[in-house]
């Protein structure tokens, strides 16, 4: 009798293990089918099928599909454009901090991102204007990074750049009220 129970508590635990596998196996995605996923939630997008009132939701799910691939391809050369676009859906929705989270991941783990000057120039703007408090010191790293790798910036656009680093200790919209007096000074 001891010998049935055993043998009986062994094909349970086989059984339940064999459906564990059976579901993990179910739950396996591949890279392709996350890229359709994101494709899809895109083309919702573009055709303006989505509702606006649960739009917060889907920038959600749309970002957390882009994460998706890149997590699963984190060393194939689409990983960082995925990267880049949740940190650009986040900052969109005004998930600031978790857009600068993934902006930051981007520049530390793909130095040679095609689009590195925009996610600098992204990352400065949202510590300059969108995070509290105010973080000068990254403001002022992020616009140098940008000049420093960057030196065929056109001229009108570096020189803003160095015109926020010498007015640095100003907000945003003290440096925009500055720009506005020397306007109307010359």
């Amino acid at each position: 009798m001891k010998q049935l129970v055993a043998f009986s508590a062994l094909l349970m635990t086989l059984a339940v293990s064999s459906c564990a596998e059976s579901a993990k196996e179910k739950e396996v995605v591949t890279v392709e089918q996350k890229e359709e996923q994101v494709k899809m939630l895109e083309d919702s997008l573009k055709k303006g099928l989505i509702d606006p009132r649960t739009q917060a939701n889907v920038d959600v799910r749309y970002a957390e599909s882009c994460l998706g691939v890149y997590r699963a391809a984190r060393k194939s050369e689409k990983a960082p454009a995925y990267l880049d676009k949740a940190h650009m859906i986040y900052s969109s929705s005004g998930m600031h901090r978790l857009a600068v989270m993934y902006a930051d991941t981007l520049i530390q783990q793909y130095p040679n991102y095609k689009n590195r000057p925009m996610v600098l120039l992204s990352l400065a703007s949202a510590y300059d204007m969108f995070i509290l408090p105010r973080r000068k010191d990254l403001v002022k790293k992020y616009y140098e990074m940008l000049l420093t790798e960057n030196p065929d910036l056109p001229k009108d656009e570096a020189d803003g750049y160095r015109f926020r680093l010498e007015n640095i200790d100003k907000t945003y919209d003290e440096l925009i009220d500055l720009q506005a007096q020397k306007a109307v000074n010359q």
